[in-house]
């Protein structure tokens, strides 16, 4: 059965389902921006699912639109991860794009140190941490915890695979 919402690309067959996400990962000084949800306990980078006909590129601006009212600039692509993990009774593969991506300068999200997204009736909280902070987090996919701090020194696309 594929997921017709949007035309997101994501399928899901008896316990399993595969998702093509886009990340943005946004830094300021020291700090990257994440986000939770009501129900989890862990954090992650803000994005979404790209939809069919849909670039990476064009997804994680859209979904910033979405998630926080904000035209973002994608900077360039980083990361590359395939990751394979259970979530809600359901073991997933996800294919994700994460893009290094920058806010209008001095936008107002910069000074805010948490907040509430506007998607699902405020349901994602947002929030700036050091990339000192991410070692002693729950935070996913795990690679981020280490390569974060070094993204900004980094050439080239990075690939990682997480069973």
């Amino acid at each position: 059965m594929t997921t017709a919402d949007n035309n997101n690309v994501s399928y899901e067959q008896n316990n399993n389902k595969f998702n093509f996400r886009v990340a943005g990962i946004v830094m300021d000084a020291g700090r990257v921006l994440l986000h939770t949800t009501e129900q989890d306990d862990f954090w992650n980078l803000p994005g979404g699912r790209v939809k069919l006909n849909e670039t990476t590129e064009a997804a994680i601006i859209r979904e910033m639109m979405e998630e926080l009212c904000v035209h973002v600039e994608a900077q360039r692509l980083a990361y590359v991860s395939e990751d394979f993990f259970e979530y809600d009774g359901l073991k997933y593969h996800e294919v994700g794009f994460y893009y290094l991506i920058t806010l209008p300068e001095a936008h107002k999200l910069y000074s805010e140190t948490e907040f509430k997204g506007l998607e699902d009736n405020g349901k994602l909280t947002f929030q700036w941490f050091s990339l000192d902070e991410l070692e002693q987090m729950e935070v996913y996919p795990v690679f981020l915890k280490k390569e974060l701090s070094n993204l900004l020194d980094a050439k080239g696309i990075k690939h990682f695979i997480q069973k």
